[in-house]
């Protein structure tokens, strides 16, 4: 029979035999002195004290984090708010004030100032400016449906590769560039809108993978347009059309700039002189004093061009003496120049002698001509009554210019054009000399996508106010991103299925839709809000679907054993080995 000594190492612990021993200055048991008491007693108290600020760590660094994320969060949001109201700034308000700087209507015949009367240029017909032409040419004027798209604010003269290189340059860098920023606002905002009717009721997989994976597209188009008559509501069926009107919009942003903008080749005023096939360009006349003849008799051979220069030293000449002269009216009555110039008021001055002429006989009043003079020269006597001293050749002969009546035009092929003359006969055609191309806009066309722009703005910080200021999720500072969108179907296609995640990946393509897509027997998977509460982890219902959505690969194993297993059975080698289920 054993005895106790046999079994004595059973009774030592692995705890006790790893006990130190003890310290020869440590008091045995029982001994409660003095130095026990001041000694032991700091120890132990030492030794709470750090267990329960061990214990309360957490608790104090959950508090702490806490504080700092709620300060962190604000600062966040604060600086979304500001980012956001930059962003309405410079892309919503901007824009418009320079639509409404640049389009002013002109009034009472003068152009305004720039910023009267803002955008009603927008709407205007359109006038096509092609130069210095004699008033309005005939082919200017763009009315109807026409004005929306004709260029009327062009720039500059280039060759064809300069201005397709800009058109280009434009159509890349403006019309992409401007659709990427949309397409991030618009993922943003969109995303966040989602959350928060997640927050209501579920939503579908499928409308989940378009807006919150994929982004506004074509794709989300076709999505959000069935899903408007699958909505559990009309707030979330007024929430899929906006997103609808706002994606199509997204995606039609290029194809409005560049159909506002473009180019054309340069045009000139030319002047139909005579008959239709005399056509010349507007440059060729030249400015010149045009004269039909004396006061007294016609030219024969009809308006002559004379030196313009001329015709203003005969108008200094008069100028002069209706200040300082007396003048006989065709009837004989002598009158005073300046009072009698009064009543002819828009009267030309070369017009002036035809009324009341200046050389008539006995006139010897003088005048003192200090009026151009400075202090260099003397002033100089001058007599009414003598002539202008200026000599022009006409035809021939020499005439005093205070005899001629004329005024100014212009001048082709020594044949005189009044100005009234030539304002009907002009038209805007390219410039078959010097063929060049403009780059410009279309004002009408521009103004629409300005307004239709602003409104998209103005609409989608709206909606993303409403999310911040009423989400739950949004307001703790979750933000949606294509890597969180695919860890949340994940989640929501393991719910459904019951899979994990390489069956999942290896599941039949074709029954794995069905499942989360939906058909017309089947409910579509829904993504609900407890896919990303913190608090409900992993506590949503599993449907369990692995006889309904297997992996590929098991399928065409699963038939290959079944084969064999058959053969076997034919051969009598396997007997009571049942079929695989």
């Amino acid at each position: 029979m054993p005895v106790e000594s046999d079994y004595a190492f059973v009774l030592s612990s692995p705890t006790q035999e790893s006990l130190p021993p003890y310290s020869p200055g440590w008091r045995q048991e029982g001994d409660f002195g003095e130095k026990a008491e001041e000694g032991g007693g700091k120890s132990r108290s030492k030794w709470r004290e750090w267990a329960t600020a061990y214990g309360e760590a957490p608790r104090v660094f959950n508090a702490a984090f806490d504080s700092l994320w709620r300060s962190r969060r604000k600062k966040l949001l604060v600086r979304e708010q500001i980012i956001a109201f930059l962003l309405v700034v410079i892309f919503g308000v901007v824009p418009l004030a320079l639509l409404g700087h640049f389009t002013s209507r002109g009034q009472y015949g003068y152009t305004p100032p720039a910023g009267e009367n803002p955008f009603y240029g927008i709407f205007q017909d359109k006038i096509l400016a092609c130069g210095d032409s004699f008033g309005t040419p005939e082919n200017a004027t763009v009315t109807g449906v026409e004005k929306i798209f004709v260029l009327d604010q062009t720039y500059g003269q280039f060759t064809f590769a300069q201005v397709k290189t800009i058109d280009v340059v434009w159509d890349i860098a403006v019309g992409r560039g401007v659709q990427m920023i949309a397409w991030a606002v618009g993922y943003t905002v969109f995303s966040d809108a989602l959350l928060r009717a997640i927050e209501r009721h579920p939503a579908s997989f499928r409308i989940f993978q378009r807006i919150a994976l994929e982004g506004p597209s074509i794709l989300s188009l076709v999505t959000l347009l069935k899903e408007l008559w699958r909505a559990k509501s009309k707030r979330t069926r007024a929430l899929f059309l906006y997103i609808w009107l706002a994606t199509l919009y997204i995606l039609s942003i290029p194809m409005f700039l560049s159909a506002m903008t473009g180019y054309d080749s340069t045009s000139i005023p030319w002047v139909s002189l005579d008959d239709e096939n005399n056509i010349v360009p507007a440059s060729t006349l030249e400015t010149a004093w045009i004269s039909s003849g004396t006061w007294d008799q016609p030219f024969n051979s009809g308006p002559i061009c004379l030196n313009p220069n001329d015709y203003y030293r005969t108008n200094q000449e008069l100028w002069l003496r209706k200040r300082h002269c007396d003048c006989q009216l065709n009837d004989g009555t002598i009158v005073n120049a300046t009072s009698y110039g009064a009543t002819l008021y828009g009267v030309d001055y070369s017009n002036f002698v035809k009324h009341c002429r200046f050389d008539y006989p006995g006139n010897n009043k003088t005048f003192v001509d200090n009026i151009y003079n400075d202090f260099r020269d003397s002033p100089q006597e001058r007599k009414c009554n003598s002539t202008f001293d200026i000599v022009v050749n006409v035809n021939g002969t020499k005439q005093d210019a205070i005899n001629i009546n004329g005024t100014m035009g212009y001048c082709y092929n020594t044949k005189g054009y009044a100005y009234q003359y030539l304002q009907d006969r002009s038209r805007c055609l390219p410039d078959t000399a010097n063929p060049t191309y403009q780059w410009g806009f279309s004002t009408m066309l521009s103004g629409l996508f300005v307004f239709f722009h602003v409104g998209w703005v103005l609409s989608m910080y709206i909606l993303w106010q409403d999310a911040q200021f009423n989400s739950k999720l949004v307001g703790t500072g979750y933000q949606m991103t294509p890597l969180r969108a695919a860890f949340a179907m994940a989640k929501a296609a393991k719910r459904r299925t019951g899979l994990g995640e390489k069956q999942l990946v290896r599941a039949n393509t074709k029954e794995l839709e069905q499942e989360l897509y939906g058909s017309r027997k089947k409910k579509a998977t829904e993504v609900e809000y407890g896919i990303f509460d913190e608090v409900d982890e992993e506590q949503g219902e599993v449907e369990v679907r692995r006889r309904i959505v297997r992996p590929k690969d098991e399928d065409e194993e699963r038939d290959e054993r079944k084969s064999v297993e058959v053969a076997v059975r034919k051969s009598g080698e396997m007997h009571d080995v049942p079929l695989n289920p």
